[in-house]
């Protein structure tokens, strides 16, 4: 059992965990730095955590370190930091590879995670490659744990995460048509978001049907489900929305501006 985790880097990825931790296990010994000591201090505070001067002193005190710095800062942050054999790194430093953590963090194990903004709510699905026992057990308190074997698994897995944030795109246009055309925004916005809610609900509800399936149960001939989705796809909607998943895959292929230690 993790009995004590460290967070190097206290912006807002570290927010959305330690809120998430807070939830979950308000017990959970956590310590936070940051190259910005008062905002690590201002984190701490207002999640129950504790604060510490640099990484050297928050990896002494941990069992799990959490990597949640910029992917160009990540290996000058773990600069100089001495780890020991009985510890794990986790890094969401998206696109730094485990053969550049490796090295900086021997004789610990390094892990790649991929948590998104929902883990302060608990509800975070979180990649995780390669496996491993502390990280799952640390990460299940902010959502379910998916598991991935390689590396190239977990990039176009992490794309995943650019696809959150384009929901909430989605999700505004269709909230602004919805009040242009006479919804109150008082009911415009719970509409839809409680609607792409149920998307989801529905679908893990049945996991034994595609969403192929699901979509055809709803596009009926004649229906307006079908009607809307014929003109998606003549001007090439879903296209272009492959080909936004495409790029953002490219853009973690391409080796980051790491800098080094």
């Amino acid at each position: 059992m993790v009995g004590r985790v460290g967070i190097i880097g206290a912006g807002h990825l570290a927010g959305y965990l330690l809120e998430g931790f807070h939830r979950a296990a308000p017990g959970l010994r956590i310590l936070v730095s940051d190259c910005d000591l008062p905002r690590a201090e201002a984190q701490a505070r207002r999640w129950g955590a504790v604060a510490v001067a640099d990484n050297q002193e928050l990896a002494d005190g941990s069992d799990l370190v959490i990597l949640a710095v910029r992917p160009q800062d990540a290996l000058q942050a773990l600069g100089g930091v001495r780890f020991t054999r009985k510890q794990t790194l986790a890094s969401a430093a998206a696109g730094v590879t485990l053969g550049q953590l490796a090295p900086a963090v021997d004789p610990a194990r390094a892990v790649r995670v991929m948590p998104i903004s929902s883990a302060a709510l608990n509800r975070s699905p979180t990649l995780l490659c390669p496996g491993h026992p502390a990280a799952a057990e640390v990460f299940a308190l902010l959502g379910q744990v998916h598991v991935v074997a390689d590396e190239e698994a977990f990039r176009a897995a992490s794309v995943i995460a650019a696809f959150y944030g384009w929901v909430y795109a989605l999700a505004d246009e269709t909230v602004a048509w919805t009040q242009l055309h006479g919804v109150p925004p008082e009911v415009a916005r719970p509409l839809v978001l409680e609607t792409i809610r149920s998307t989801a609900d529905v679908a893990l509800a049945r996991p034994g049907d595609s969403l192929q399936l699901l979509l055809d149960q709803l596009a009926t001939p004649g229906g307006i489900t079908r009607h809307g989705l014929a003109v998606l796809r003549r001007e090439r909607g879903l296209e272009a929305w492959n080909q936004a998943l495409d790029a953002v895959l490219e853009r973690l292929q391409g080796a980051p501006d790491v800098k080094p230690a």
